[in-house]
């Protein structure tokens, strides 16, 4: 059963407020004068998610489209062995949802649900396809959006098809370097839940464990809570 009920009771967006500024900011809405803007702004909605809240499940009606402001969004599918897959976490700054608006069949391709305690905009399909309509500078920066996406899942791919779990999870660990290396050190910060990674690198929650340990039992890295301690990046680049 879907939770969006929960989560109905939304407010008008407050042109005041600091998620008006943050909305305002992103490249899909920053290139619109104030006045196309705050006609749209005006049909936006603050939604807020509790953690582990399902805001929408693949093939509910997809009439809105969805910005981040703070918190993590989940983004998952269900196989048909009842196995979860997360397609991707949606940080905030982002927006998702939006490539639905132009299908011809308006549902959502997979569930969404909140990872964190999230706040959102819900920006309504109508109003937004009102303002392509006569917005030539919005209809790029969406091309360009899609076009990302695009390529992220191409190249995600393209990783699956190739790289074995362990060269996967060390090519995780380097995309997530949250500091410049010091000579052959670093430090990576993992934020997501470890069976979300797994998901997310198409592998068991249990494997992702061993391996982990196979690296620190290797003394390439050490781990404390999410923070990975890299000891040598040239012991690792060769995975990645």
């Amino acid at each position: 059963m879907t939770k969006r009920g929960l989560v109905l009771d939304s407010l008008p967006m407050d042109k005041n407020s600091s998620l008006y500024e943050s909305v305002r900011g992103h490249y899909l809405f920053s290139g619109l004068d104030e006045e196309d803007f705050d006609r749209l702004a005006a049909e936006m909605k603050v939604k807020d998610l509790d953690q582990g809240e399902v805001l929408f499940h693949r093939g509910d009606p997809a009439d809105s489209f969805y910005y981040v402001d703070t918190g993590l969004i989940e983004l998952s599918l269900i196989s048909a062995t009842g196995d979860k897959k997360t397609l991707e976490v949606v940080n905030p700054g982002r927006t998702f949802g939006e490539a639905v608006t132009f299908m011809q069949e308006i549902k959502f391709p997979v569930t969404a649900e909140g990872l964190q305690k999230s706040r959102l905009c819900e920006i309504p399909n109508g109003a937004f396809l009102d303002m392509l309509r006569t917005n030539r500078d919005a209809c790029m920066r969406l091309l360009a959006d899609l076009s990302r996406h695009l390529h992220a899942r191409v190249r995600e791919i393209e990783n699956l098809s190739i790289q074995n779990a362990r060269h996967r999870l060390a090519s995780y660990i380097m995309d997530h370097i949250t500091n410049g290396s010091d000579g052959d050190q670093a430090t990576a910060r993992l934020e997501l839940p470890r069976h979300v990674i797994a998901s997310r690198l198409s592998i068991a929650p249990e494997t992702l464990s061993r391996l982990l340990r196979n690296f620190a039992d290797e003394g390439i890295i050490s781990i404390e809570d999410r923070v990975v301690f890299i000891h040598s990046l040239a012991r690792l680049r060769p995975y990645d």
